[in-house]
């Protein structure tokens, strides 16, 4: 079998990983047909009206720019009415029905905004994901989700309490992430979804590319193995723990995934 693209793509080196490239890839397990160029198409489109404000090199200008495209004209907005649906976190569904999470909103504007060669990342903030756009002088800071409005220091810190109460606001937490980092947020997401909806063909899927994106973790491969054990394919789940067991022998975690690899081995031989 071939490797899955998304796989692939993660064993680059982090500045090569193109963002949307991999959220289409991972998508195309939920739509196995889809054509990733007209997505990559409408990104561009946007970013080309985006361009067409010609807003200079400072932060709120580019920010009052995206926003006035994404949020005003084009109607991108937070999708409060059905939060759970898988869809909200599929990027090619997000870009055809203008709706999402604050992952996978943000995610277009970071792309966007990467057409343009703009300093705009993604912020891992507690339970809420963000943009953040820079200049040398400034940064702002915009949620995505709740009509692209841009946050104050305030109220960054009114937001973590009312999601985290007792959780100290610190500065690092408005620091840029990762592509990777931006990717695995995407997946847990889709897992925890998946996972709560008992759909266990799909949450395996997401699970084997969390392995791809986040390999030394061993509680993937463990939730891989449970995954196909409660759907019956007891060899894939060995193949998962085998897998992490050859991958990360020194690892934190190794005999725990040791112990869970000899509960699957005594399924099988009871199967003979």
């Amino acid at each position: 079998m071939s490797p899955h693209p998304f796989d692939l793509l993660m064993q680059l080196d982090e500045p090569l990983i193109r963002l949307d490239c991999a959220a289409l890839h991972l998508a195309r397990d939920a739509y196995p047909g889809l054509a990733i160029e007209c997505s990559l198409r409408q990104l561009d489109e946007i970013a080309a009206q985006v361009a067409d404000r010609r807003p200079g090199l400072d932060a709120p200008l580019r920010y009052a720019a995206m926003r006035s495209v994404l949020v005003e004209e084009l109607g991108f907005r937070g999708n409060e009415e059905d939060y759970y649906d898988v869809e909200n976190s599929y990027l090619n569904r997000v870009l055809e029905r203008r709706l999402g999470i604050p992952l996978s909103l943000s995610v277009v504007w970071i792309e966007v905004a990467r057409r343009l060669k703009w300093p705009v990342a993604g912020v891992g903030f507690p339970c809420h994901f963000l943009v953040r756009f820079d200049d040398p002088d400034r940064f702002v800071v915009a949620d995505a989700f709740r009509g692209g409005e841009s946050l104050s220091l305030d109220d960054c810190r009114e937001l973590l309490e009312a999601r985290q109460p007792g959780l100290k606001f610190s500065m690092s937490m408005l620091e840029p992430v990762s592509t990777r980092a931006v990717l695995i947020r995407m997946l847990t997401n889709l897992r925890t979804i998946h996972m709560c909806a008992g759909r266990w063909g799909p949450a395996a899927a997401v699970l084997e590319r969390l392995i791809a994106a986040d390999p030394t973790n061993a509680q993937h491969p463990q939730e891989l193995a449970m995954v196909y054990r409660r759907s019956g394919n007891l060899r894939r789940a060995y193949a998962a723990l085998a897998a992490f067991i050859h991958r990360c022998p020194r690892s934190r975690e190794f005999e725990a995934v040791c112990a869970s690899l000899e509960r699957v081995e005594s399924d099988l031989a009871g199967m003979n």
